[in-house]
Protein backbone atom coordinates (compact mmCIF):
# COMPACT_ATOMS: atom_id res chain seq x y z
CA UNK A 1 0.00 0.00 0.00
CA UNK A 2 2.87 2.40 0.63
CA UNK A 3 4.04 2.10 -2.97
CA UNK A 4 0.56 3.07 -4.17
CA UNK A 5 0.62 6.12 -1.90
CA UNK A 6 3.93 7.28 -3.34
CA UNK A 7 2.69 6.73 -6.88
CA UNK A 8 -0.34 8.96 -6.29
CA UNK A 9 1.58 11.79 -4.60
CA UNK A 10 2.55 13.66 -7.80
CA UNK A 11 -1.03 13.45 -9.05
CA UNK A 12 -2.39 14.72 -5.73
CA UNK A 13 0.11 17.58 -5.71
CA UNK A 14 -0.88 18.55 -9.24
CA UNK A 15 -4.58 18.48 -8.44
CA UNK A 16 -4.00 20.48 -5.26
CA UNK A 17 -1.98 23.07 -7.15
CA UNK A 18 -4.61 23.36 -9.86
CA UNK A 19 -7.35 23.77 -7.27
CA UNK A 20 -5.29 26.43 -5.50
CA UNK A 21 -5.13 28.36 -8.78
CA UNK A 22 -8.88 28.12 -9.33
CA UNK A 23 -9.98 28.53 -5.71
CA UNK A 24 -8.13 30.24 -2.91
CA UNK A 25 -5.49 28.46 -0.83
CA UNK A 26 -7.41 28.37 2.49
CA UNK A 27 -10.36 26.68 0.77
CA UNK A 28 -8.11 24.02 -0.74
CA UNK A 29 -6.47 23.44 2.66
CA UNK A 30 -9.90 23.09 4.30
CA UNK A 31 -10.98 20.54 1.67
CA UNK A 32 -7.75 18.63 2.20
CA UNK A 33 -8.30 18.60 5.96
CA UNK A 34 -11.84 17.30 5.51
CA UNK A 35 -10.59 14.56 3.19
CA UNK A 36 -8.27 13.40 5.96
CA UNK A 37 -11.39 12.34 7.90
CA UNK A 38 -12.52 9.86 5.21
CA UNK A 39 -10.21 6.99 6.29
CA UNK A 40 -11.39 7.34 9.89
CA UNK A 41 -15.00 7.05 8.75
CA UNK A 42 -14.13 3.98 6.71
CA UNK A 43 -12.66 2.33 9.80
CA UNK A 44 -16.05 2.70 11.50
CA UNK A 45 -17.79 1.12 8.52
CA UNK A 46 -19.61 -2.22 8.93
CA UNK A 47 -17.80 -3.45 5.81
CA UNK A 48 -14.72 -4.14 7.96
CA UNK A 49 -16.71 -6.79 9.88
CA UNK A 50 -17.44 -8.82 6.73
CA UNK A 51 -15.48 -12.06 6.65
CA UNK A 52 -17.06 -13.51 3.49
CA UNK A 53 -19.14 -12.33 0.59
CA UNK A 54 -22.86 -12.12 1.42
CA UNK A 55 -25.16 -14.43 -0.52
CA UNK A 56 -26.81 -12.99 -3.60
CA UNK A 57 -30.54 -12.74 -2.94
CA UNK A 58 -31.74 -11.49 -6.33
CA UNK A 59 -31.44 -13.58 -9.50
CA UNK A 60 -28.55 -12.75 -11.78
CA UNK A 61 -29.22 -10.03 -14.34
CA UNK A 62 -27.79 -12.15 -17.15
CA UNK A 63 -28.91 -15.77 -17.42
CA UNK A 64 -26.16 -18.37 -17.64
CA UNK A 65 -25.09 -19.47 -21.11
CA UNK A 66 -26.61 -22.64 -22.54
CA UNK A 67 -24.36 -25.52 -23.30
CA UNK A 68 -23.78 -26.32 -26.95
CA UNK A 69 -24.54 -22.83 -28.30
CA UNK A 70 -21.95 -20.80 -30.12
Amino acid sequence: MIIVGFAVSPLAASVGGALALVLNVPTVLAVGALLQVVPVLLLASPVRALRSMPALTAPAAVPPAREGTS
